[in-house]
């Protein structure tokens, strides 16, 4: 599955457009800060683990305000937060069971660039940071039955329904995106 959805253009353009409208809707309320008028301060950002050759490129939504000129980053799907790696990236390989192969894990390392540490703090922050955040407090509510800490994110993507992979994925994504708004105290 990972490698089914890492390299597919048209995934990558379907979470392109989910950020522009986060970012549409963000721009629509003005700055938080003073209510002013936001301009566009999109950049580019390089995201670990996706072929070079992704489409379309990688542009972090942001704004500028008019008036008192603070930084507007709405929440996004494709990049969680600081983390360099995508974010489809970063739950799929954490949702990987724990039975995973030595020989299975290099070959993912050789392909996405992910080392075996990097897993393994990814898998730590989903049980145990993840897990003991108000946001997963508040969320996992919304889930029946919830996901087990121990299970996550694994659990987390088996909740969500869609015809295929790659839809319950872009699902989890935008459940995740509030997680990682800049303005969240839970980002991580």
């Amino acid at each position: 599955m990972i490698s089914e959805i890492v390299g597919n253009s048209l995934f990558a353009a379907f979470l392109a457009s989910i950020d522009g409208d986060l970012a549409a809707r963000a721009k629509s309320k003005g700055c938080a800060h003073c209510g002013g008028v936001l301009h566009s301060a999109t950049y580019a950002r390089k995201l670990r683990g996706l072929p070079d050759s992704t489409d379309p490129p990688n542009r972090r939504h942001s704004f500028c305000c008019q008036t008192c000129r603070r930084r507007t980053t709405p929440a996004s799907v494709r990049f969680l937060g600081r983390r360099a790696y995508a974010g489809t990236v970063v739950v799929l390989m954490s949702a990987m069971g724990e039975g995973v192969t030595n020989r299975r894990i290099e070959e993912l390392r050789r392909v996405l660039g992910v080392h075996r540490r990097t897993l393994q703090r990814w898998r730590h922050w989903w049980r145990a940071v993840f897990a003991a955040t108000p946001f997963w407090s508040v969320a996992r509510g919304n889930l029946m039955p919830p996901p087990d800490a121990t299970a996550l994110p694994g659990g987390l993507l088996e909740r969500f329904i869609g015809p295929d992979d790659p839809t319950r994925l872009a699902q989890c994504l935008r459940f995740l995106a509030p997680l990682y708004s800049p303005y969240s105290d839970h980002a991580c």
